[in-house]
This record gives C-alpha cells, structure tokens and sequence, in this order.
C-alpha cells in the first residue's frame, strides 16, 4: 500500500529489542518499560518472528477513542514495508517487533507521538488533543526476507496478469463488443458524436466521466462531484487509456473506453482498484480549452 493520506510505510520502523512484560490495566493492556501499551489476541511462539531487513505485510486499523480513523481493508491492500531501526522508544513499531506470522494485537500510543514523530506532521490535527490515545489493531499477516518477498510478488503479478487479461476476454464477450481494439489494446465505442475539432496532444480538456470495474461497480465519477476534469490531453496527466480514448473525440462526444490493465494501472493499481485491472469509463468531451 503506498497512500500518501496515510503514511509512507516505507518509513515504517521496527525494533527488535526483547520487552520487558509490567503492569496490565483495567483493559488487559500491558506496559512495558518505554511506556508502549500491549494486548495480544493471537499470539505464537513457534511462527516465523521478523528480523531487521525483512519485509511484513500487515492489517491494520486504528482509532482515536473509539472512531475509526484508518482500515486497511477498505483500500482492498495490504500494508507492507521494511523492517527497519526505531526512531524513539515506546512507538507503535515496537510492538510489531513482539509479532511472529499470524499473531494480532492492539497497541496504544500517545496521539502526539504517533501524529508527530511517525506520521511526521508538523502540528495535530484539530481533532486531535493532546493527551489522546491512538489505539492500532494489528495482525501480521506474512513475513519474508528481501529476496523472498521478490519471489512472492513476481508470481503474484504473473497470476494477476493472466487473471486480467482473462477478465477482459471476458467482458468483451458478455458486452457483445465487436468494435476491433486500436493498436495498443484500447476499445474506443463511440455512443454519441460530437462536432468541430478532434482534441489534439497538448491541448486542455473538459471530461465527465464514470469509471467501473467489468462487473459494473463504480469507482469514481466526476458526476457525483457535477463538476468535470481538466486537463491537458496527451501529456501524461492521465492514464494511457484515457489520453488515447480523448484523442479519438471531439466536443461533445460521448464514447465508452474498454482499458486494459496496461493502459490502466498495471502492475501497481491505484487506491481501490487492484494491480492488472481493466476498466470500463463512461466519457464525455465536454469541452477543448485549448
């Protein structure tokens, strides 16, 4: 997972430092001797434990009080980052290091601490006071030494590629789409014409638009927000899809882009949409601002 509205896992950090098992409160938390609060719910001592340089992957969720501010399960990825060197005693990192394969967890942390030295903010969020307790429910999920963890996600990929691809197959079947793809893979159908000028490389653009999987679960429109994209066509801005599909339009058209995962979000996804995901979009050229 790599979202900058949560953190850069990558700065994740971990120690290895053996802890030291104290008081338990009200709540069956224990505190060990920097001051980290800890509650196992699965616990192993026969599981593979990580080391410095291997890679977790990890679920998570954690709250302030009792609202939810992040859960790993709703962007449909798992955290995974290095295990590295701690940056101050008693943080959240710390109580990833007592986790072997399979264990979960909740850690409690001082919101100042968490806001300000892991997620590097530069002051708390107004929600946020001062004396606050960040509470994380962890389960680690696998552990994997560089080169394993390489393994594991080549054969992830080729498996997600091939399932893509079969996806498309698919959908093109179940649609009855008999327009022929362009050279790159792009199913461009188009719905309405427009008139005027075909939009050309460089030239700013008005686009409304609704993404969906194959299955038809949308994902984002720029119709929820009546308010449509800007942007200049045939610089990247978008994905690939989208720059070759708008290219083919001229203002006011309307046209259906069936897109590969190649011209999509490929091998990494993006947000909610998995790696070797085709999309479906819904496109209208509302506008060439040149």
């Amino acid at each position: 997972m790599r979202l900058k509205s949560f953190i850069s896992v990558s700065a994740l950090v971990i120690t290895g430092t053996m802890l030291t098992y104290c008081q338990t409160d009200s709540e069956g938390f224990k505190t060990n001797d920097s001051g980290l609060k800890y509650k196992f719910h699965v616990s192993s001592d026969t599981a593979k434990a990580a080391k410095e340089s291997d890679i977790i992957t990890i679920s998570m969720k954690y709250y302030i009080h009792d609202s939810l501010l992040f859960n790993s399960e709703k962007i449909h990825q798992p955290i995974q980052f290095p295990i590295v060197k701690p940056t101050f005693k008693g943080d959240f990192y710390e109580g990833l290091a007592m986790l072997h394969r399979g264990d979960s967890a909740s850690f409690k942390c001082n919101a100042d601490s968490i806001f300000l030295k892991m997620f590097k903010a530069r002051a708390l969020p107004k929600f946020v006071k001062l004396n606050d307790v960040v509470r994380f429910d962890v389960k680690l999920l696998n552990v994997a030494s560089p080169e394993e963890f390489e393994a594991q996600k080549k054969a992830e990929l080729a498996l997600l590629s091939g399932k893509g691809e079969q996806i498309l197959k698919d959908y093109i079947a179940k649609e009855n789409i008999t327009v022929q793809p362009t050279a790159s893979g792009l199913y461009y159908i188009e719905t309405v014409k427009g008139k005027g000028e075909i939009a050309k490389a460089g030239q700013k653009v008005s686009v409304h638009y609704t993404g969906t999987f194959t299955d038809g679960t949308k994902f984002d429109s720029s119709l929820d927000r009546n308010k449509p994209l800007e942007f200049v066509v045939g610089q990247g801005q978008v994905i690939k899809g989208w720059d070759e599909g708008i290219m083919l339009m001229n203002k006011g058209a309307k046209a259906k882009l069936v897109i590969p995962a190649g011209l999509a979000y490929g091998e990494r996804g993006a947000g909610s949409i998995p790696p070797y995901t085709p999309l479906v979009f819904e496109v209208e050229l509302v506008d060439i601002l040149k």
